[in-house]
């Protein structure tokens, strides 16, 4: 086990001056589309380190499973590429194995392979966290969004122009960002249709998917998109009154377990304690 540890540690040394010594490229943007732009990002000494592994990992580009991890990627938000996700997980199943030996003195076969499980599912840990914030922002800012939409809509512009005018009125946040990708490509040609089903393909939200599908509808029958949108705002509204509203419902049954071992323990100590050694001292009792 020992010899294990050193090749790791020698790993992690060669590495790190690897990394250091590395005159570092641009970043390789191909495996994403182009209309998709990275949102948020993780620090820049990371970003560099990332890109390193990833041009060591590069002639293994073609055996990567892509397709799923590029659909995540973009719920993401983009914030790596498929090599520098890869890239994380190689680099992870190196760095968290060293540490754990380090910190928890383990050199045993189990513990090393528990130590590396950790690390390759690390990456996928984070992606997932990135890809549930950004959906709860998104679902957040949307019913202020269509709000906005109808206001411009009833007031005369058509729907292409009230996009245009809320992406640059409201604030920055990832639902604009999206919507202002929508705008460009239906600027470049492309269908409105298919750029909603791109959008909602894209931010794989529930809500968005609704709206897509609301103007779509509106497009094909030809009725008013003022009153789609109102009636769908109150739609997502309801929805989230009625997902707040199971929260609430589910909270005692989340609080039932910390009352019973932590709360419930020390009220009983406090308002029984007393009395017991009032009978203890009482009875003669001694211990």
């Amino acid at each position: 086990m020992e010899i294990i540890l050193l090749i790791f540690i020698f790993i992690a040394i060669v590495a790190g001056v690897y990394f250091v010594m590395l005159p570092w490229a641009k970043r390789d943007n191909r495996m994403l589309p182009q209309r998709f732009k990275v949102t948020q990002s993780p620090s820049l000494g990371l970003r560099k380190i990332l890109q390193g592994v990833a041009n060591i990992i590069k002639p293994l580009e073609k055996f990567l499973p892509a397709a799923g991890i590029n659909k995540r990627l973009i719920w993401a938000g983009s914030p790596l590429n498929i090599l520098e996700f890869f890239a994380f997980k190689f680099l992870m199943i190196i760095v968290v194995p060293v540490v754990g030996i380090v910190l928890f003195k383990k050199t045993d076969l189990i513990s090393l392979v528990i130590f590396i499980l950790v690390g390759y599912l690390l990456p996928d840990f984070w992606l997932k966290q990135q890809i549930q914030k950004r959906q709860r922002q998104i679902s957040r800012d949307l019913p202020a969004v269509i709000d906005l939409l109808t206001l411009c809509v009833g007031a005369g512009l058509n729907f292409m122009l009230a996009m245009d005018r809320v992406v640059k009125d409201f604030k920055k946040c990832p639902l604009t960002a999206e919507l202002s990708a929508t705008w460009q490509e239906i600027q470049m040609g492309r269908t409105r249709q298919e750029a909603l089903k791109d959008l909602a393909q894209r931010v794989g939200v529930a809500e968005i998917s609704s709206f897509a599908r609301t103007l779509i509808q509106a497009d094909r029958m030809g009725s008013p998109i003022g009153e789609a949108l109102n009636i769908l705002s109150d739609d997502i509204r309801t929805r989230r009154f009625l997902r707040g509203e199971e929260m609430a419902l589910k909270a005692p049954i989340k609080l039932l377990f910390p009352l019973l071992f932590f709360i419930l323990p020390v009220v009983l100590i406090i308002v029984g304690g007393p009395v017991v050694l009032q009978f203890i001292k009482g009875s003669g009792l001694k211990f």
